[in-house]
């Protein structure tokens, strides 16, 4: 019994060894093959697309950047208060400050002014009595009187 059962196991063994070498006869009839076929390496599609890949982004960066620099641009340019406006607001500044300057200079010399108008206001009062004293020379007695009179009578406030 116990070599009925050895005899099946090498039985089975020696089919898988045929097997196994049939595979191996096999395999080396396929590398013969496999190493007469020259397989050359071709990557100009590759590169093409890594290429193409490049000249998009080079595209996408360059449209970045002028993006980005009219952004710089218009963000110098954006301001709170327009230029116009701005140099409006300082020039009437600049000419309410003169002006106000102008006015209190003018305001100083106003007791000057006032002075100088007394002055000749007083002169042009003694002319004009002058000449309607010498077309008149009665009235200028009656006011010497009333003068006189005036004097002598003492102030009562």
């Amino acid at each position: 019994m116990g070599y009925k059962k050895l005899d099946e196991v090498m039985e089975l063994l020696n089919d898988e060894l045929d097997g196994f070498n049939k595979a191996l006869i096999k395999l080396e009839k396929m590398t013969k093959n496999i190493d007469g076929i020259k397989i050359r390496p071709d990557t100009t599609q590759i590169e093409y697309l890594l290429k193409e890949h490049l000249n998009s982004q080079e595209n996408q960066t360059s449209r970045l950047w002028e993006s980005v620099h009219d952004l710089k641009g218009q963000i110098a340019k954006a301001r709170l208060v327009p230029k116009v406006q701005l140099w409006l607001h300082y020039t009437i500044w600049i000419v309410s400050l003169f002006l106000i300057g102008y006015l209190a200079f003018k305001v100083s010399q106003i007791n000057d002014i006032q002075e100088r108008a007394f002055s000749e206001g007083e002169q042009r009062t003694i002319s004009n009595l002058k000449e309607y004293f010498d077309q008149y020379p009665e009235q200028y007695n009656s006011y010497r009187a009333w003068v006189m009179e005036k004097d002598s009578v003492p102030n009562r406030k």
